[in-house]
């Protein structure tokens, strides 16, 4: 069995690459072709989070992730096991520290956008200063010709070192940071509402992945009442464990992701369309990440 160390995995996998491969896993999604089984999460009293999440999309590997975050004693982390599909044998560990996790997590957002947002889309907001926040707008840049990125966090510390570490600029509340965009990310832990609807210009994609936990919300119930379209990777998990499970009238009028990339589903029909994706982040993606690495490894 291998060992692939996280310089090696860097190495191998771009943005573009990521992006790629994570589309392509939604479309494989949508046309059924891939077995899928529900992630285990659990999280510990102290804040600490773990997800275990893997698929099977065909051909010689299965793979499987576990990611963890939160933890006061360290930052994000974990690493992807990979399995010959026919034989069950361990192929290989990418020990790659919880990067794939967050470069599927950031390229998930940009196969949203650039399947639902309007393409001239210039003016991103971030809301939340973390670690993961960093790849979601590496990702957006490289889908986008983003003229600008305004940043807020829930103190105004992250915020300012966040804006300066990603040629951002800081808010000083999330009203500020959504007002003109085009494209708004929320990703923050939050247990309670951030965004209202009255917050949003016409034409606004708003990411929501910070929910992906019982309990966790970025979205007030206004914001995907007046949405035009509600998008989901998973309709069975985000009703569960995303922004859905607070409003379970809107279930049954969410599309997948998958559907709307293969063209089964409709997407944006105006320039004045409020979209809304909830992703929660799917077993696909990680095997995805780790099919492309296993290709992409000199033999």
């Amino acid at each position: 069995m291998r060992i692939i160390e996280e310089a090696v995995i860097r190495d191998v996998v771009s943005v573009a690459d990521a992006r790629q491969a994570v589309h392509d896993a939604f479309c494989a999604f949508a046309a059924g072709g891939v077995i899928a089984p529900d992630e285990m999460a659990m999280k510990l009293d102290h804040g600490g989070e773990l997800h275990v999440k893997g698929a099977y999309l065909g051909g010689d590997v299965i793979a499987f992730k576990s990611a963890t975050g939160g933890f006061p004693g360290g930052g994000n982390s974990g690493f992807t096991a990979v399995l010959d599909a026919h034989t069950g044998a361990p192929v290989a560990i990418l020990r790659d520290g919880g990067w794939l996790t967050e470069m599927r997590t950031a390229a998930a957002s940009a196969v949203s956008a650039l399947a639902l947002a309007r393409p001239e889309a210039a003016r991103l907001a971030i809301l939340g200063g973390g670690f993961q926040a960093a790849f979601q707008v590496a990702a957006l840049r490289d889908a986008f010709a983003l003229g600008s990125v305004a940043v807020w966090s829930r103190t105004p510390q992250t915020t300012e070192r966040f804006a300066a570490e990603n040629q951002a600029e800081p808010a000083n509340s999330v009203a500020a940071a959504v007002a003109d965009a085009d494209i708004v990310i929320c990703c923050t832990p939050s247990r309670e509402p951030l965004v209202f609807a009255s917050m949003l210009a016409p034409g606004t994609h708003v990411i929501a992945m910070g929910a992906d936990m019982t309990g966790k919300r970025e979205l007030a119930a206004d914001v995907l009442d007046q949405a035009a379209v509600i998008c989901v990777d998973s309709t069975n998990v985000t009703s569960r464990v995303g922004e859905l499970q607070h409003a379970p009238d809107h279930v049954g009028r969410a599309i997948e992701l998958g559907q709307v990339l293969v063209g089964t589903a409709p997407g944006r029909t105006s320039d004045q369309d409020l979209t809304v994706v909830d992703l929660c982040g799917l077993g696909i993606q990680d095997a995805a990440m780790a099919q492309l690495v296993m290709h992409r490894l000199p033999s």
